[in-house]
């Protein structure tokens, strides 16, 4: 598997992939290629109007994600179409303001944003936001969960940062329980996260 460069003052980092998933650059290409990936398991659950709005919403965080500084993307590539989840996780990069420590961010996370650490060792923070949509986006909600990790030797000023996006019709109980073992799997990727050729 080819590996993403890391953007400029991060170390090298590994995390295990459950097998059929793929590190890829954040391009456009690799974009279309999840929207494809999603396109085929909405249809086949007969969710034309979830393949849709995701599709629309993949088109929104392309032009986003530059500004995002987001420089990698995880997703499935290589199952049986049947087996496909449509999960995707994408890595960027979190500055302080003006330089400084990330501190202040943080510690907003723990109080204003339910942010628990991953694991005992306190390594990695994380924090979930459920989101039911409206306007054209009217019967779909989205589950966004973040993992912030600082970055080896740079005093708590820069941060890596793991997203995992998932799309589900809203008040579909089936749907939410698939959400939940999807959050699972994402915790058990990031959970296997560590640094190459830097100290803990």
């Amino acid at each position: 598997m080819t590996r993403v460069e890391t953007p400029s003052g991060v170390p090298s980092f590994r995390l295990l992939l459950p097998q059929g998933w793929e590190e890829l650059p954040a391009t456009r290409e690799s974009i279309a290629q999840l929207t494809a990936l999603s396109s085929a398991v909405f249809k086949s659950q007969h969710r034309p109007d979830l393949d849709s709005e995701f599709t629309r919403m993949m088109e929104l965080a392309t032009r986003r994600m530059k500004q995002a500084g987001v420089f990698a993307i995880y997703l499935q590539t290589t199952v049986p179409e049947d087996d496909v989840l449509p999960l995707s996780m994408s890595a960027s990069i979190v500055r302080g303001r003006l330089g400084g420590t990330l501190d202040r961010e943080v510690s907003s996370l723990f109080r204003d944003r339910g942010a628990a650490f991953l694991s005992d060792n306190h390594q990695i923070v994380r924090w979930t936001a459920d989101t039911v949509h409206d306007g054209e986006f009217t019967g779909t909600s989205s589950r966004v969960i973040d993992y912030l990790i600082p970055v080896p030797g740079a005093g708590r000023r820069t941060a890596l940062q793991f997203t995992t996006t998932l799309v589900h019709p809203t008040g579909d109980d089936e749907a939410s329980e698939l959400v939940d073992q999807m959050a699972q799997l994402s915790d058990v990727i990031v959970s296997t996260f560590s640094w190459e050729g830097a100290p803990a």
